[in-house]
């Protein structure tokens, strides 16, 4: 089990686990797939192959789904006190991965989704309401990102925060560099949907 803390240390909420390293090296091979079949693709484009061209960038588009059908979906619960506080569902896995965040009731609270190609540069996720687009988060630059997906992992300098903007307007970071925290600095966001994106991107994100 693990838990979510509050500025005092003391425990707000509980949640069984669900980092695996299957999505992080899954994640990985994918990124390769894609990178080798885009730079295939431009090649022959360049060679005046167009529709070799076309087969590279298919069978990529092939390969990387099955890869990603690989990697388990979501499913955790979030507890506060021992009881059932708000549920992330994944949804969908590839082109773009969803999840839902909702009550115990059932109740939709919001969509976090993040397309397959912001794996290949600066991970960006959009926060979707009934349908409507209310927010986004993404790491400082794409700099700091790539450094982050080949060296993130060894040393936490090497990590990148998660900016939190809401109507065009900055509302938090997630903290990854200097620790794993969750920095609000408005209400406009529903801190729920906050700390579920705050579960994803330090319990998941490759």
């Amino acid at each position: 089990m693990a838990t979510i803390r509050g500025d005092g240390g003391e425990v707000l909420l509980s949640y069984r686990s669900f980092a695996s390293v299957i999505g992080i090296v899954a994640s990985f091979v994918s990124g390769i797939v894609a990178v080798a079949g885009l730079a295939a693709a431009v090649f022959l484009v360049y060679d005046k192959d167009p529709l070799r061209a076309i087969a590279a960038l298919l069978l990529t588009a092939i390969f990387a789904f099955f890869i990603a059908l690989l990697v388990p979906r979501v499913q955790v619960t979030l507890y506060d006190d021992g009881q059932p506080a708000l549920t992330l569902s994944q949804r969908n896995a590839f082109p773009a991965a969803c999840y839902v965040v909702s009550t115990p009731n059932g109740t939709t609270l919001a969509d976090l989704r993040k397309s397959f190609f912001s794996r290949l540069g600066r991970n960006r996720w959009t926060i979707v309401q009934e349908g409507r687009m209310i927010g986004e988060a993404a790491e400082e630059s794409f700099g700091r990102a790539l450094v982050r997906k080949f060296l993130g992992k060894f040393h936490r300098r090497f990590e990148t925060n998660v900016v939190l903007e809401h109507g065009g307007l900055e509302v938090g970071r997630i903290r990854r560099r200097d620790s794993d925290a969750l920095e609000l600095t408005s209400d406009a966001l529903d801190r729920r949907v906050a700390v579920a994106l705050a579960l994803l991107v330090l319990g998941r994100e490759p």
